[in-house]
C-alpha cells in the first residue's frame, strides 16, 4: 500500500469538516471525533484566540458555503500553514486521518492537492442546445 500524503490527509480532514457543516453541525460536533491534543492543534486555525466560539474568517467563510471549492481549497491552506509552522503536528494529523478512514466515512476529496478542482470529477451536458451554434 502506497503511503498517504500530507495533503491526501488535509484532503480527508477538510472533506470531513465540510460535510459536518453540510449537516448543518457545528464545529464542535466536527472537534468531538478527535483526540483532545489533535482539537489543541487544529482549533486555533479556526477559532479566534479570544473567543472560543468566534470562528476565523477560513471558516466562517465555508459554514456560509462549504460546498464552495475555493473556500475549502482556503482551509486545506491554512492547514498546510499550520504545518508548515509546526511539523510535528503531522502526527496528530496522521491520527485525524486515521480516525475518518477508521469511521468508514467516505470522503470525496482526499485525492485534491491544494489548488486542484474537479478531481476526479465527469462533468456531463444535460442541455441539448449547448454548443450548437
Amino acid at each position: 500500500m502506497e503511503p498517504v500524503t500530507t495533503t491526501v490527509m488535509i484532503g480527508a480532514v477538510v472533506g470531513y469538516l465540510t460535510r459536518v457543516l453540510k449537516d448543518n453541525k457545528s464545529i464542535g460536533d466536527f472537534f468531538k471525533d478527535f483526540t483532545d491534543a489533535s482539537v489543541t492543534w487544529i482549533r486555533p486555525v479556526f477559532l479566534e484566540d479570544d473567543d472560543a466560539a468566534t470562528p476565523k474568517k477560513v471558516l466562517s467563510n465555508l459554514q456560509e458555503n462549504p460546498d464552495s471549492t475555493a473556500r475549502q481549497e482556503a482551509v486545506k491552506s491554512a492547514l498546510a500553514i499550520e504545518l508548515e509552522n509546526n511539523p510535528a503536528a503531522e502526527t496528530l494529523l496522521k491520527d485525524m486521518y486515521g480516525r475518518i478512514q477508521g469511521a468508514g466515512i467516505h470522503i470525496d476529496n482526499t485525492g485534491a492537492k491544494i489548488g486542484q478542482q474537479n478531481v476526479n470529477a465527469t462533468v456531463t451536458n444535460t442541455n441539448p442546445n449547448f454548443n450548437n451554434h
